[in-house]
């Protein structure tokens, strides 16, 4: 059919194409969905590159004629199946190596002339699972139309596990190192490419993202010259969270991946993993992932590649390599729990042996420091009123160290980092500004507290008028959030006003009660020892 009859049929055929729109890249038409009760527009499953295993993937092009159906979400990137309390099926609309897709939401009314910014979200999931379909941007988009500062929003698939953090010598010797990144990388580079056809301006991309997704965003600001966003906010993770290392340092992973996929006799190993059965591939992956005493809780992560991450991100933050892009960076109050169920902890040892697996395989010299582990046990007794979840009383909930180990891997991995890129930014003169999110949600477990994650749904306007105080909740966070896209301050209309970061250091605080500035300086002792011992963890001893 001739695509210049669509618009004519349509008009007579109104019950037929009502739910369709049509967006032009060059001679390509994008047809997406319409929903008239919400005034969204989806456009789902749209390809930003094309990628193969272990190879960095390939720009989208829109050279030839044609018609794209993006009425239907694509299929997830292959990777483990999840383990913890927060286990999804990311692969109900399937899983494909080709992967490298997005989604878009924009309001369907977008006056003549006008471009909106746009805000593009990077999932977490410790770089081994997550999917765009997971996060829709409806109620994003809907609620900044009703408060009259509408933004188009983009969710976009980026390869996990092996097939985007494949570690190793033979990896980085065929360039396979950091693919995850590289295809966030190319999805902000096609947003600056195409975006303009759907509205959306792309001189005002905010980057988001939670977790490894907000670390992922945290590692593209070490590029202090990037332009592929000029805003950014982090939520639960920066550059300094986990430890970024040299190809090689994972390549015991890598050798172990080799057998169990069994392509220990190959003369070429990579090529063995390359191109052997995908499902023996996801297998072997999930094997070691379920193995963490052996491989660690992070069997696949970033490497230092010399381009992409050029050094290493704990120095080059320390050194206040950050571009100059104003950010807002966050974290949940109760950020440990989720990481230590279903490890029951109710000892030193167990402490010790729980906090290691983060860094087996990684080198990290503070366990074998006796004086440092000394101390970091004395900064958190063995307390559980003052264990995570915080304000939780003497319960202990699973093993008597439970909240204790909670409490300290929260505050390695979150809270400090956090409070470390923050003044690092300040320092060096950028623009940033800081919260905590302390709002418990009746339908999460009381062992789990304000936990990780916990915030997204509140982003994503995912609670309704009949929820009351979590629903006004929610309309407050992503005014400021959408505020912070069009004018890279978030400051709005309600109170109080969200200060600046500076020397006064503080957060606002989001409670469904009385959200309030609140300085920020919670357990600031033994923060300031995980800072004094940062690279014990960070950087690897010879």
């Amino acid at each position: 059919m001739s695509l210049s009859l669509i618009p004519f049929l349509c008009s007579l055929l109104t019950l037929v194409c009502a739910s369709t729109v049509t967006v032009q890249i060059g001679n390509v038409s994008v047809i997406g969905n319409y929903n008239s009760t919400s005034g969204v527009d989806q456009f789902l499953g749209l390809k930003y590159g094309s990628s193969t295993r272990f190879r960095r993937a390939s720009a989208q092009s829109y050279s030839n004629r044609g018609v794209i159906n993006a009425t239907q979400h694509g299929p997830a990137c292959p990777q483990i199946k999840g383990t913890n309390s927060l286990a999804v099926n990311y692969g109900i609309y399937g899983t494909d190596e080709d992967c490298t897709l997005l989604d878009i939401y924009r309001p369907h009314y977008i006056p003549r002339g006008t471009l909106l910014p746009v805000m593009l979200w990077l999932h977490g999931g410790a770089l081994t699972q997550g999917a765009a379909w997971y996060y829709p941007g409806d109620g994003i988009v809907q609620e900044s139309s009703r408060i009259n500062l509408p933004v188009i929003t983009v969710v976009i698939n980026y390869r996990l596990a092996a097939w985007g953090f494949l570690g190793g010598k033979e990896a980085a010797d065929n360039g396979a190192l950091n693919l995850g990144l590289y295809d966030q990388q190319l999805a902000l580079q096609w947003v600056q490419n195409y975006i303009s056809n759907f509205g959306g301006d792309n001189s005002k991309v905010t980057v988001f993202g939670q977790s490894s997704g907000a670390m992922s965003i945290a590692y593209h600001m070490l590029t202090v010259n990037t332009k592929l966003f000029t805003g950014a906010i982090l939520e639960s993770g920066t550059s300094t969270s986990v430890p970024a290392l040299a190809a090689e340092a994972y390549q015991g992973n890598y050798d172990a991946l080799v057998s169990i996929a069994g392509c220990s006799g190959s003369s070429d190993t990579f090529e063995c993993l390359r191109t052997m059965d995908r499902d023996a591939l996801i297998n072997a992956t999930n094997t070691m992932f379920s193995q963490p005493s052996s491989y660690g809780s992070r069997p696949w992560g970033v490497s230092i590649d010399g381009e992409i991450i050029p050094d290493n991100p704990s120095i080059l933050t320390a050194r206040g390599q950050i571009a100059q892009i104003p950010f807002i960076a966050g974290n949940v109050m109760d950020e440990g729990t989720i990481f230590v169920k279903p490890q029951t902890i109710s000892t030193d040892d167990d402490l010790l042996t729980f906090l290691e697996k983060d860094y087996l395989n990684r080198n990290a010299s503070f366990f074998q420091n006796a004086t440092s582990i000394a101390t970091l046990e004395v900064l958190y007794p063995n307390d559980p009123s003052l264990g995570c979840p915080y304000g939780t009383g003497n319960e202990t909930f699973f093993g008597t160290q439970f909240k204790r180990g909670a409490s300290i891997y929260g505050d390695i991995h979150f809270h400090w980092a956090r409070r470390n890129f923050l003044n690092t930014a300040v320092s060096n003169g950028v623009l940033s500004w800081s919260y905590l999110f302390d709002q418990f949600t009746p339908t999460n477990a009381a062992w789990q507290g304000v936990l990780h994650t916990g915030e997204i749904p509140y982003v994503f306007m995912k609670f309704s008028p009949s929820d009351g105080d979590l629903y006004a909740l929610s309309r407050q966070m992503l005014a400021y959030w959408v505020s912070f896209a069009y004018n890279r301050n978030p400051y709005y209309k309600y109170n109080p006003i969200w200060e600046k970061y500076s020397k006064a250091s503080q957060n606002i605080v989001f409670t469904a009660a009385n959200t309030s500035m609140q300085p920020d300086d919670y357990r600031s002792a033994g923060m300031s020892f995980i800072g004094s011992i940062s690279d014990q963890f960070l950087e690897p001893r010879a």
